[in-house]
């Protein structure tokens, strides 16, 4: 008797646009949202720095998950890429450090939410009961990691079409964000005397908020892990 061997491909159901808000919406996440206040805490008004050198390491390697995400047409990103380029083990061990990255990346994201969403419900006088070591705030977030793995699950086109919903509303806040913070800037007095120490913990401050946000530039990634599931991947 032969042997019939079936290889298991991803439906192409995203477009552009799905890929694009994916990648987005990546990037919009616990890095802006939460490591932003921390990393200025660190570095000062220098945290503009310090996004702008985060900015310019990511683009030269976007410019490399471009040119390899359009030439190989499979799911894995680095790791497919390294697989296919070095020796096996190489490719092994890529593919676990991926998977922890995004392992952390995702907790902190749940984390994020859970802890913003305690906030909110403190502005409205209501307040989340506490447990000890499992509180509300963890339970919520790997309740809302389960829920958006199993519409990972469901297909490409489930997830995009919540991803895009999910991303387009962080867009909107980060847009009011931008809105506050505009008329902070133009009806403050003296705005160089807020930018005053630039640096007040010196090129270490600065090195330490890079560290802190760099997480926030992931998304190139994502969109490139995505495409076998892309209609037209070049």
């Amino acid at each position: 008797m032969g042997k019939f061997t079936s290889e298991v491909r991803l439906s192409r159901e995203m477009t552009l646009m799905d890929t694009t808000l994916i990648g987005v919406g990546a990037m919009i996440g616990a890095g802006i949202f939460v490591l932003s206040g921390i990393a200025a805490g660190v570095a000062g008004p220098a945290l503009i720095l310090a996004f702008a050198l985060n900015g310019l390491v990511a683009v030269l390697t976007a410019m490399s998950y471009a040119e390899l995400g359009s030439c190989y047409h499979d799911a894995g990103g680095g790791y497919l890429w390294v697989k296919e380029g070095l020796p096996r083990w190489n490719g092994f061990l890529s593919g676990w450090m991926s998977w922890f990255a995004h392992a952390v990346a995702c907790s902190l994201y749940a984390l994020g939410f859970g802890a913003y969403f305690d906030l909110v419900l403190h502005e409205f006088g209501w307040s989340l009961p506490q447990w000890g070591f499992l509180s509300p705030q963890k339970v919520l977030a790997a309740g809302v990691a389960l829920l958006f793995a199993y519409v990972n699950y469901r297909g490409a086109s489930e997830t995009g079409k919540i991803g895009n919903f999910v991303t387009i509303a962080k867009l909107l806040i980060l847009a009011v964000f931008v809105g506050f913070g505009l008329s902070i800037i133009f009806n403050r007095g003296n705005l160089s005397a807020a930018l005053t120490p630039f640096m007040p913990n010196g090129w270490d401050g600065v090195f330490k908020a890079m560290g802190l946000t760099f997480i926030a530039f992931q998304g190139y990634e994502v969109i490139a892990q995505c495409s076998e599931e892309v209609r037209n991947p070049k």
